[in-house]
């Protein structure tokens, strides 16, 4: 298994963010984390790429904890944290020192796919900001990705070619899971979605099953989460 969840509980105070969740993570799927606002889906990510610890349960990231596993994971969160002094070129040569996995004629291929300019970042759009920091992200060879967020606040255009990516980047063998509140836009790429409500596991399904019983993804999300 490539990471799991065993009675997971992160407790912020009083107030749950995740509540006594169990999910297993094998290879090679792209699972969509749905939920609205505060229902745990950035907790879920956080705790996968050990940047938190469980109040409770067990986390494991191949084998062990995730802390001492990091170097297999990319984890991509919401905030945009680029200087603002930094163009594509400068960032090319940021992750080349800090990460030895990372590939230099996959991540200029993806700026040109992904049509970011050669600017610096405080001359970009948030669209455009958004674009290279995926391209800072899946230009690692990693086995999970873990995308908090990428389309939020994005412009329609810049939403799909991050999605166009996403799909041609993905290799059989790795596993992504993508939080996202543009479900309808993001559903296709999806073989299992994860429904979270207010810290708990709602529903596990694979997207398959649910078309195979008349309901879409968005559906699905109204009818639990709604």
């Amino acid at each position: 298994m490539l990471a799991s969840l065993s009675d997971v509980t992160k407790r912020y105070g009083r107030t749950d963010g995740l509540s006594n969740v169990t999910i297993d993570f094998p290879a090679g799927q792209v699972v969509g984390v749905l939920g609205l606002n505060g229902s745990g889906k950035s907790t879920l990510l956080k705790l996968l790429a050990g940047l938190l610890f469980p109040t409770a349960g067990k986390v494991t990231l191949f084998d062990g904890p995730p802390r001492e596993k990091r170097a297999k994971l990319v984890y991509l969160g919401e905030n945009d944290s680029l200087w603002t002094w930094m163009t594509p070129a400068d960032a090319e040569t940021f992750m080349q020192g800090l990460y030895d996995d990372f590939d230099v004629g996959r991540y200029r291929a993806l700026l040109d796919s992904l049509a970011v300019p050669k600017r610096k970042t405080k001359a970009m759009s948030k669209g455009e900001r958004g674009r290279l920091r995926l391209a800072m992200a899946l230009a690692r060879d990693a086995k999970l990705y873990l995308l908090d967020e990428p389309l939020a606040g994005i412009d329609l255009l810049s939403r799909e070619k991050i999605l166009q990516s996403i799909v041609r980047e993905w290799h059989t063998d790795e596993t992504i899971l993508l939080s996202t509140h543009e479900v309808a836009e993001a559903e296709g790429l999806f073989e299992r979605v994860l429904y979270l409500r207010e810290g708990r596991l709602a529903l596990d399904a694979r997207a398959e099953e649910l078309r195979n019983q008349g309901r879409s993804v968005v559906q699905a999300f109204r009818e639990v989460l709604g």
